[in-house]
């Protein structure tokens, strides 16, 4: 199996995880740990496990989701598009049904001479 040398603040940083998060995987994982002549500990790291957590991030999966997202958004515009049509043409019968009241109640109002002979 290939392995990469990396120190805990690398993989860190390949991985895209906080350092304490780096150092409890190789321990979880039990990867071979190297303490270096500089005093910092590399961890050898199996490039399948690079490679698998690059391939989580991958753009074009994440570009599917936004894909199939965008065309939800836009199918929830249509039906808001319609809604407001439809809602535009309910304000207009309401104010002349609203007009229609208010001249029979005017009407209704009027005296009884005025109502028969106008």
């Amino acid at each position: 199996m290939s392995t990469e040398s990396l120190t805990y603040k690398e993989l860190a940083k390949r991985l895209n995880i906080k350092l304490t998060s780096a150092r409890r995987t190789v321990m979880r994982k039990k990867w071979q740990r190297i303490k270096g002549n500089d005093g910092e500990t590399r961890v050898l790291v199996p490039l399948v496990a690079l490679d698998s957590h690059n391939d989580s991030h991958n753009d074009s999966r994440n570009d599917s989701q936004i894909r199939e997202l965008q065309a939800k958004v836009d199918a929830l515009n249509e039906l808001l598009s319609s809604e407001r049509q439809r809602a535009d043409i309910c304000e207009k019968r309401v104010v002349s049904a609203e007009a229609d009241r208010d001249r029979w109640y005017a009407e209704a109002n009027k005296p009884l001479f005025k109502r028969l002979f106008g």
